[in-house]
């Protein structure tokens, strides 16, 4: 059957997304270059993986969001529009693949990546992706805090600086 494969994906570090923008300021392109870095490259990378895994009837796909992609910020509608959209496909894919034997899990980053930064060092964030991969017992894993990032949004009426989150 050739080698196992499982997958995580995370559009991090891929290249240009073009503009974040704010609600009002969002336009097909802002949020088409979005989708297609986030949702679409982790269709792209599914596609790649999955007939193994429903082949022998295993895996494991663990997809990175950001929380936008649960809590609504004005400042970074494009990319909660898309990592929404990514987060959903991940809950569906876990719902239909489940009974198949492939565990499907999201990630949501919730904080800035930190060396040094308790759960937001890079080697604590590796250590709960694989802790998902072996446990196989839950969809989703938060990083960070969303009631602080939530705060931050209701705090700024939504009007939060993208580069300051």
């Amino acid at each position: 059957m050739g080698p196992r494969t499982d997958s995580k994906w995370s559009a991090a570090g891929r290249g240009s997304t073009g503009p974040i923008t704010r609600a009002a300021q969002t336009t097909v392109d802002s949020v088409t270059a979005q989708f297609e870095l986030q949702v679409l490259g982790a269709v792209t990378a599914v596609g790649h993986v999955l007939p193994q895994m429903l082949a022998r009837g295993d895996g494991t796909l663990l997809l990175t969001t950001g929380v936008s992609s649960t809590i609504p910020a004005p400042f970074l509608a494009n990319v909660g529009m898309a990592m929404a959209g990514l987060r959903n496909w991940a809950h569906t894919l876990h719902a239909e693949l489940r009974p198949q034997g492939i565990h499907v899990g999201t990630v949501t980053i919730a904080s800035g990546i930190t060396p040094g930064g308790g759960e937001a060092d890079p080697d604590a964030i590796g250590a709960r992706y694989y802790g998902m991969y072996q446990q196989r017992n839950r969809i989703e894993e938060v990083i960070g805090d969303l009631d602080a990032f939530r705060s931050l949004v209701t705090r700024t009426g939504g009007h939060g600086n993208p580069a300051g989150v």
